[in-house]
């Protein structure tokens, strides 16, 4: 496996631990506010804080290895993680 393709991989990850929570916040709005039901994504919507936390967490911590092998995917992943990292203790703080 070379440096590139491990950046790729530790980029992707990241992408798709900060990726899920904005999903979840859409896949929620829709069946909440609009009164759309979504068979199948309950599960999501309906998952703990101490979970979203954990798993933005991991998302961040895999963005880390990324910046430091200049993936260039990190430019997009890296701010993305960071942000829903803080947005995530923002919400659970208040």
């Amino acid at each position: 496996m070379t440096k590139e393709q491990l950046s790729k991989g530790f980029a992707y990850s990241s992408l798709a631990c900060s990726l899920s929570f904005w999903l979840s916040g859409v896949l929620s709005g829709l069946q909440i506010g609009m009164g759309i039901n979504i068979p199948g994504v309950t599960w999501l919507i309906t998952m703990p804080a101490w979970t979203w936390r954990l798993l933005v967490g991991v998302g961040l911590i895999l963005a880390i290895p990324a910046a430091v092998f200049r993936s260039k995917l990190s430019l997009v992943a890296f701010p993305l993680a960071i942000l829903t990292f803080l947005l995530i203790e923002y919400a659970m703080s208040s």
